[in-house]
C-alpha cells in the first residue's frame, strides 16, 4: 500500500506584522545598532530576547489559527431594522491544543455591517459558540460567502489569519407597518369555528359542540348543554372557504432618485404589512410583481409556508426599470380574480400607472378593487418611521 503525504484543507495561514509589531521591529533596529557600537553584552541579550519575542509571536498565533476550524450558522430570515445574530461553531482540532483570542470577521462588502466575533479561549478538541450581531438597514438578500478566523495572541506583535469559503444567504424582510383603515373588511375569512361570517349573513350551518376554549366568544355557548355536563361548550359553526385577495404591487422604477426610491420602499413595505395581516385574518393570498428581467405571480394559497414565499419574494425587488404595473396585471387571468379582492398598491399616481382599460378590467374581473396609489397610501397605512427615516 502506498502511503504519500496528507493533503491539506482550507486556505493556507498567512501572517504579518501588526502596528505594534512594525514599533517593536524598529526598537530592535535600534537596540542591534547600540549594541553594535557599544559592544554591551547586555544590549545583544536584550536583542536575543525582543527577536525571540517576535518568533514566539508569529509561532504561537500560527498555530492556533492552524488549529481552530469554523462553521458559520445563520438565521433564514430576519425583518429590517431588527437586530439579528450570526453563530460562529468554533472547533480545535485533534492535537492543536488550546487557543487563545480568536477573532472571527466577514469578508463581504454586505456583511461590512456585521460585528466581529470574539472567543477568548477555545479548549484543546472542544468548541465554543461564538456570536456576531447585526442590523440590516435595508431589505434585500446579505450573500456571505469568506469569513476570516484570526488571532494576535500572544503580545499582539503578529497577526495570523486564514481565510475560508462558506456560503450562505440571509433574507431580510421589509419593515412592518400598520394598517389605519380596515382595507380589507370583515369578510368570510374572518369568521372563526365559534362564530357566523359577518357578511354571510349568518348561514353557516351548525357543525356540532365542543369544550369551551379560553378566547372564545361568550355568544356561542350553547347553555342549554353547558347545564347538562357542567362545564360551558361551544356551538361551532362550519367555516366556509376563505376569500382570496391579490396584492399586485408596482415595482417599476422610473429612476435612482432618492424621493422615488423612498416612496417604492414605503408601497413594499405596505404590501408587506397587508400581505401579512390578511394571512393572520384566514385569507388566501396571492401577489402579482415585476422584477427588471421577469414578472412573477405567486399562487394564492394560505399555508403557513405562504407567507415566507411573498416575503421572499417582496424582499428580492430590485431596480426594475423595464416592466410597469399593467405587464404584472396582464399576468392575472379573469378566472382568478372572479371572486377575489384585488389591492394594487403603487407609489406613483392612478393615472400614471394605470390606463383607463386597465382599471376598467379590474373592475369586470374581480369581487373587490382597492387601488392604494400615491397619496392615497397615506390614508391607509402607518409607515414604519426608523425605516423611513433610512430611506431618506
Amino acid at each position: 500500500m502506498r502511503i504519500g503525504r496528507r493533503r491539506r484543507t482550507g486556505s493556507p495561514v498567512r501572517s504579518r506584522l501588526t502596528k505594534a509589531g512594525w514599533v517593536f521591529v524598529v526598537a530592535c533596529v535600534v537596540v542591534a545598532i547600540v549594541a553594535m557600537n557599544s559592544g554591551l553584552a547586555l544590549l545583544f541579550l536584550m536583542l536575543g530576547a525582543m527577536v525571540g519575542g517576535v518568533y514566539v509571536s508569529w509561532l504561537l498565533a500560527r498555530r492556533m489559527v492552524a488549529a481552530a476550524r469554523v462553521r458559520r450558522d445563520v438565521p433564514a430570515r430576519c425583518r429590517q431594522n431588527q437586530r439579528v445574530s450570526l453563530g460562529y461553531l468554533l472547533r480545535s482540532v485533534r492535537g492543536g491544543g488550546a487557543c487563545l483570542a480568536l477573532r472571527i470577521e466577514e469578508l463581504d462588502a454586505r456583511a461590512a455591517a456585521l460585528e466581529p466575533a470574539a472567543c477568548g479561549y477555545l479548549p484543546a478538541r472542544g468548541g465554543v459558540l461564538a456570536h456576531s450581531e447585526t442590523t440590516p438597514r435595508r431589505r434585500g438578500r446579505i450573500r456571505l460567502r469568506r469569513l476570516r478566523l484570526s488571532t494576535t495572541f500572544p503580545f499582539g506583535l503578529i497577526a495570523s489569519a486564514r481565510q475560508s469559503t462558506q456560503e450562505a444567504s440571509l433574507v431580510v424582510w421589509p419593515a412592518r407597518g400598520r394598517l389605519v383603515a380596515a382595507l380589507l373588511g370583515k369578510g368570510e375569512a374572518e369568521s372563526a369555528d365559534v362564530a357566523p361570517s359577518i357578511r354571510s349573513g349568518g348561514q353557516d350551518e351548525f357543525y356540532g359542540l365542543r369544550e369551551y376554549r379560553l378566547g372564545d366568544n361568550a355568544r356561542w355557548i350553547h347553555w342549554r348543554r353547558s347545564a347538562g355536563r357542567g362545564e360551558p361548550v361551544i356551538r361551532e359553526m362550519a367555516r366556509p372557504r376563505p376569500r382570496t385577495v391579490w396584492v399586485v404591487l408596482d415595482t417599476y422604477l422610473p429612476d435612482a432618485s432618492p424621493p422615488v426610491r423612498a416612496a417604492r420602499e414605503r408601497a413594499i413595505r405596505f404590501a408587506a404589512t397587508l400581505i401579512e395581516d390578511a394571512l393572520a385574518g384566514g385569507y388566501r393570498v396571492g401577489a402579482a410583481l415585476a422584477y427588471d428581467a421577469r414578472v412573477v405571480v405567486v399562487s394564492p394559497a394560505d399555508r403557513r409556508t405562504q407567507k415566507q414565499r411573498l416575503l421572499d419574494a417582496l424582499a428580492d425587488i430590485d431596480d426594475n426599470a423595464v416592466h410597469r404595473l399593467p405587464d404584472a396585471i396582464a399576468r392575472l387571468r379573469p378566472a382568478w380574480l372572479r371572486q377575489a379582492h384585488v389591492v394594487v398598491i403603487s407609489a406613483a399616481e392612478a393615472e400614471e400607472s394605470l390606463t383607463p382599460e386597465t382599471l376598467a378590467r379590474l373592475r369586470r374581473d374581480s369581487r373587490n378593487l382597492t387601488l392604494a396609489a400615491g397619496a392615497r397610501i397615506g390614508g391607509l397605512f402607518r409607515d414604519n418611521e426608523l425605516a423611513a427615516r433610512e430611506d431618506a
